[in-house]
C-alpha cells in the first residue's frame, strides 16, 4: 500500500514476500493513495461500514469491510477511494514466483494471482495476520524464514478453501536430503537461513520441501532451525563457558530477550542456570 496521507505505515520485504502493517485515518478521494497490491492477502482488524473502491472496471463501488474479515487483491489493483473510520491493516503479498509455485504444487495453478473475493472470515489465516502484525510492530521478533513459512500457509489456506487447492501426497525427506539440510542448519549456525536455502539442499522447490519436512521431522522448518541453535548454545555455555550474550550470538541470536525465552521454553531452565551448573562443576573438577 503507498500512502500520501499521514498513515503509519510499517513494511518488510525478502525476496519472496512483502508485508505491510497500515495505521490510516478515515479519508475521502484523494487525501490518501491506497491501493491493493493484485495477488494479495489483506486482513481488516478494524471494519469500516462505509468504504468506496475502484475496481478493475474502473468504477467506483461501495464496499464495507467488517472488522476481522478478509479479502483478496485479483490481478489488478484495487483502489480504496474513501473510509468512513480508521483503519488496522495488514497486507500480505507473496512474490509472483511464489503464488506460481504454490498454485502450481496445488493444482490450481490459474489462480496464482487469486481473485477479488472479500468480506470473509478465516481462523487460520487471521492466526496467520495476527503473528505476523505483531512481528512488524516489533512485539514479538521473527525470522525470515518463519515470515516465509507463515505467508505459505496463509496462501495454502486461500487456495485450499477458494479455489479447490489440493495438498500434495504425503511425503518425506529421503535420508540422503535429510542429511544435507540437517549438515546446512549445522554448519550455518550463526547466519540467517531463508526457505529457499534449506529447499535448495534438499534439491526440491520450497512449496514441496516444507511439506516434506514437515511430513519428515513433525515439525516445520523454522521451529526445526530454532531447536538446532538453541542446542548449540547450549553445548557451549555447558562445554565452553561462554557467557549467555557469547553463546546466544554464536547460535545466531540477535536479540538476547527472545533467546531467553527461547531457552528457557526448551530446556526447563533460563540459560544463566546452565552457564553456573557448568563453572560450579569446573571449579570442583580442578
Amino acid at each position: 500500500m503507498t500512502s500520501r496521507a499521514q498513515p503509519e505505515i510499517i513494511r518488510r520485504e525478502s525476496k519472496t514476500f512483502r508485508l505491510a502493517h497500515c495505521l490510516l485515518p478515515a479519508w475521502r478521494d484523494g487525501e490518501i493513495d491506497s491501493t491493493s497490491a493484485p495477488g494479495s492477502i489483506g486482513m481488516a482488524f478494524t471494519g469500516q461500514a462505509a468504504a468506496v473502491v475502484r475496481v478493475a472496471d474502473g468504477a467506483a463501488r461501495p464496499r464495507p469491510v467488517p472488522p476481522m474479515t478478509i479479502g483478496l487483491g485479483g490481478d489488478t489493483p484495487i483502489a480504496w477511494l474513501e473510509t468512513d473510520s480508521p483503519s488496522d491493516v495488514l497486507e500480505i503479498t507473496g512474490a509472483p514466483g511464489l503464488r506460481s509455485e504454490m498454485a502450481r504444487g496445488m493444482h490450481v495453478e490459474s489462480h496464482a494471482d487469486l481473485d477479488d473475493v472479500h468480506g470473509w472470515q478465516d481462523p487460520i489465516i487471521q492466526a496467520v495476520a495476527t503473528r505476523l502484525r505483531a512481528a512488524l510492530r516489533g512485539w514479538i521478533p521473527m525470522s525470515d524464514l518463519e515470515a516465509e513459512t507463515l505467508v505459505r500457509a496463509a496462501y495454502a489456506q486461500v487456495l485450499r478453501r477458494h479455489f479447490g487447492g489440493r495438498d500434495c501426497i504425503r511425503r518425506t525427506l529421503d535420508a540422503r536430503r535429510r542429511q544435507r539440510v540437517v549438515e546446512l542448519v549445522l554448519d550455518t549456525a550463526d547466519k540467517p537461513l531463508t526457505l529457499g536455502d534449506l529447499a535448495e539442499a534438499a534439491a526440491l522447490s520450497p512449496f514441496h520441501f516444507a511439506r516434506s519436512f514437515a511430513n519428515t521431522f513433525g515439525m516445520p522448518p523454522h521451529r526445526f532451525v530454532t531447536a538446532s541453535r538453541l542446542d548449540r548454545a547450549f553445548h557451549a555455555l555447558r562445554s565452553t563457558q561462554a557467557t549467555v550474550p557469547q553463546a546466544a550470538a554464536a547460535a545466531g541470536f540477535s536479540n538476547l530477550h527472545h533467546f531467553r525465552q527461547l531457552f528457557r521454553r526448551q530446556y526447563g531452565v533460563p540459560p544463566s542456570d546452565i552457564g553456573r551448573q557448568a563453572r560450579a562443576q569446573s571449579i570442583r573438577h580442578r
